[in-house]
Parts: C-alpha cells; structure tokens; sequence
C-alpha cells in the first residue's frame, strides 16, 4: 500500500485544489444534476436511496463510506441503522469534510479525514462499504489501492456497493455524457475508468460482482459486490 507522500501527483494537486472551492457548491451542484436526471424535484434522496436499498443495512452493522465527500449519503445510512450499529466516513478533501461536520449528525455517525488508500481500520473491521461516485476521480493505480483497501477492511461475505459513471449503449447518451464530463477536470480519470471497466477492477481486488445495473438515464452504474 503506498502511502500519501507517494502517491501520484495529479491525485493530490488536482484533487484538493478542485475541491478547496467545489466544495462550496458541491451539494447543489448534485440537487442539480440529480434533479435532470432522476425525475424532477426529491430526485437526489431518490438515487441515494436506491444505494442505500443496494446496501441493505441492518441493524448492529459497521459501514465504512469510503470518500464521503460532504456526507448526505453517510448520514442517511446512520439515520437507517438508527444507532443500532456505526457509521464511519472517510473523507481526504478538509473542505469537503468541513461541511460534512455542519450536518445534522447522528451519535452512531463518525467522520475521519484520512486517505482511503491506507484507513486506520483492521482487517475485516467494517460489515459493508460504500463507493459513490468517486472512483472516476482517481488514477489506474490509486483506484486500485482504494479497492484493494475496501477489500482488506470488510469481513468475509460482507458486501460493497459502488456507483460510478457509466458510458451507455446508445452512442447519442455516450457523446453527451462524454461532452458533460470534458470540462471537469477529472476528465482523464474519468475516460481511464470506462476503458479499464469498473467490475473488472472490483474483481481484481478480490470481491464477487453480485448484480450490477444503471440508473439515472444510464449516467451511472451501480454494482453489488461481496467479499
């Protein structure tokens, strides 16, 4: 596992500097996004719930949200355990964790800045994980460390749910989303994701892909997968 001072460049030089001010915007920018894709109004609780039913939380478990980003999603799944179990997010932008900390938070839900690369926890410490939306952020080698990390701290048959960007079948929905995506900045990362295909790389961590599907008008994937 490398550690932070080692890892690739464009990971920390782009990725802190995008969200030092991102961030700021960040959850509209989502409402937003989530509103043209999912239906209108209540559109982006709708996609987080549909992660959440993937998940199938139960009461007494430990979930890791492995770059928790501003933490909607974290919270809601400690709001499902209802303080049966613990909730942790993991988060490396300080920006992004500031808001995070501002939210309603309940006392089952903790959030810790830290490289999801190399996280604090033993092996086997979590039940079940979750991934949204953030690998395509990544280089080949650092998403591969975050899987291979999600992998070392879930228990055998714990599960992980991951949703990601997703490059449809129909070639009209593909230059769209290709065209949306070329003024974000993750762009390279985003177009080495698709080509090096998400499920092979879960697999290549050692988990078993459960069920996979799309949602939001094929703009994501969203894949079940064991340990």
């Amino acid at each position: 596992m490398k550690n932070k001072k080692e890892m690739p460049d464009y990971y920390r030089r782009v990725y802190e500097k995008w969200y030092s001010w991102f961030a700021h915007i960040y959850d509209p920018f989502v409402k937003g996004l989530c509103f043209f894709l999912n239906k209108g109004f209540g559109g982006e609780r709708r996609w987080r719930e549909l992660i959440i039913e993937w998940l199938n939380p139960q009461p007494g478990e430990k979930i890791a949200d492995i770059c928790c980003g501003t933490g909607t999603l974290t919270i809601m799944l400690a709001k499902r355990l209802a303080g049966t179990g613990k909730v942790v997010g993991i988060e490396l932008s300080p920006a992004q964790l500031r808001i995070a900390r501002k939210k309603e938070k309940p006392n089952s839900l903790f959030f810790i800045q830290g490289d999801a690369q190399d996280t604090p926890f033993s092996d086997c410490y979590f039940d079940k994980s979750v991934i949204c939306g953030a690998l395509h952020e990544m280089p080949q080698e650092v998403r591969r460390n975050v899987l291979s990390e999600a992998c070392r701290v879930i228990r055998p048959g714990g599960k992980i749910v991951i949703t990601e960007h997703n490059k449809p079948n129909r070639k009209w929905k593909a230059n769209l989303f290709d065209f949306m995506e070329r003024f974000n900045p993750e762009y390279p990362t985003y177009k080495n994701m698709l080509k090096c295909g998400l499920t092979n790389e879960i697999r290549r961590v050692g988990f078993r892909i459960v069920r996979t599907n799309t949602t939001s008008w094929e703009f994501f994937q969203i894949v079940l997968a064991e340990r």
